[in-house]
């Protein structure tokens, strides 16, 4: 077993949604909680199943467990816009894979529900 499976797994979830103000965001059926040794488990969802307008965020990065990452803006109405709301893994280790170009939101500035 590799380094970065011994510290990141991913597990398929039967349902994940996203939400802020009372506006859904995201729902899926088809998304993943990647469990990370140290931190809290995070929740990735298909981009075909956003309903908000994702744009490039201000930063992006390398997490030697995960891959290449980079932040995201997210436009949920005309007037709700939520900078580096949420980030996506754009080159991902092997052990990530599945979860490439899937979006996960930052539980601190949405309200996230799941069912395992």
């Amino acid at each position: 077993m590799s380094e970065n499976e011994q510290r990141v797994s991913l597990e398929p979830i039967k349902h994940i949604r996203v939400h802020r103000d009372g506006q859904l965001v995201a729902e899926t059926a088809r998304g993943y909680v990647v469990h990370e040794k140290g931190l809290s488990d995070r929740f990735y969802i298909p981009r075909a199943d956003i309903r908000a307008t994702l744009t490039d965020g201000t930063t992006d990065g390398h997490c030697p467990w995960k891959g290449e990452w980079k932040h995201l803006d997210v436009q949920i109405s005309d007037v709700l816009k939520v900078p580096d709301g949420a980030w996506t893994y754009y080159a991902p280790t092997p052990v990530c894979e599945a979860i490439r170009d899937f979006v996960a939101f930052y539980d601190s500035k949405f309200q996230i529900d799941h069912i395992r």
